[in-house]
């Protein structure tokens, strides 16, 4: 189900249950553009980076995920309350510290990846966990008030990232280290690092987008999207239309993997919101069943414009299950 923090990580013990099988494609009726493209310039040849743009935030926003939540901060907790290992490290001894940190990283009820433990001298003590992990989190260890250690832990690894953005967002995806790849989902990426702001795979040129994130324990790793070129109608909107609508696909994408949708609108709402940042109402009708932002704007419309917190907003929206409908007011800037 959804829950509020919402933090989606590995896909079988999620915060938000997720099967392919939930909601189909049919029962998605995706409504039209948020504006027409007479209001203003078409997007053109910034299309693909518009929509590249759009995908590479959610993407970098599912990285955040991994570093942030309640569910995180429950994962710290458990190492830096864990008795065992704090007395292990503090005496140095590396056996203990290896049983410690073990026990700890195969715990059946919460997920870390990857944790390592060190000495106040900065020497490691035990490291486990898989080889190729993102989004690292450092911390300290303390006994009675006096600082005996120090950990670094993760609770995704590169793999987990691709499934990830391969669900939500839907792009081919590698992750490379060093400009070798060592994680891909959704198309086959070459091995070695594309430098090229384009790609063919398939007959189909994609656009490659190139993200930056921290990999563990320190150093960088690159997150390769291959995008794909949209139908030509899509050119013809505003390039903020465009941005809009690719948060709505986004927004459809979740609400199709969600098996129990209509028993969890209000984390769904906040799940769309934390990756898109986009203002999210549920609503059957004029009654409202869920938003990401409080009682929201009194009438809205399918599409277009509406005005609400002293700013205008494009509209876009979509049917998971009607009558109820699913809006985004997603900010033009």
């Amino acid at each position: 189900m959804f829950r509020s923090p919402v933090r989606l990580r590995r896909l079988s013990s999620a915060a938000v249950t997720l099967a392919a099988g939930g909601l189909t494609l049919a029962s998605l009726a995706v409504a039209g553009p948020a504006s027409s493209a007479g209001a203003g310039a078409a997007c053109g040849a910034s299309t693909v980076a518009t929509i590249a743009a759009a995908d590479a935030a959610v993407t970098t926003d599912i990285y955040r995920n991994e570093l942030t939540g309640a569910e995180v901060t429950f994962d710290l907790a458990q190492i830096t309350g864990a008795v065992d290992l704090i007395s292990a490290v503090a005496s140095g001894n590396r056996a203990a510290t290896l049983k410690a940190v073990s026990r700890i990283v195969f715990h059946p009820h919460w997920h870390i990846v990857r944790l390592r433990a060190l000495d106040q001298a900065g020497h490691i003590l035990a490291d486990v966990g898989g080889p190729y992990v993102i989004a690292p989190l450092s911390g300290v260890l303390q006994s009675a008030g006096r600082r005996v250690g120090s950990f670094v832990m993760s609770v995704q690894d590169d793999v987990g990232v691709t499934k990830l953005e391969n669900r939500f967002v839907g792009d081919p995806i590698g992750i490379y280290i060093g400009g070798r790849m060592v994680a891909e989902r959704g198309g086959s990426l070459p091995a070695i690092q594309t430098r090229s702001s384009g790609l063919i795979l398939g007959g189909v040129n994609y656009r490659a987008v190139n993200e930056t994130y921290n990999a563990f324990p320190t150093g960088a790793l690159t997150a390769v999207l291959l995008v794909a070129p949209p139908a030509a109608s899509v050119a013809q909107e505003r390039c903020a239309t465009v941005r809009a609508g690719e948060f709505r696909r986004v927004a459809a994408r979740l609400a199709r993997l969600a098996r129990s949708l209509t028993q969890h609108y209000y984390g769904y709402a906040v799940t769309v919101h934390d990756y898109t940042g986009a203002q999210v109402f549920v609503r059957d009708g004029t009654k409202q069943l869920a938003s990401s932002s409080g009682p929201g704007p009194a009438a809205l419309p399918t599409s277009g414009t509406v005005r609400y917190q002293g700013k205008t907003w494009l509209v876009s929206s979509f049917q998971p299950r009607p009558p109820t409908r699913v809006y985004l007011l997603v900010s033009p800037a």
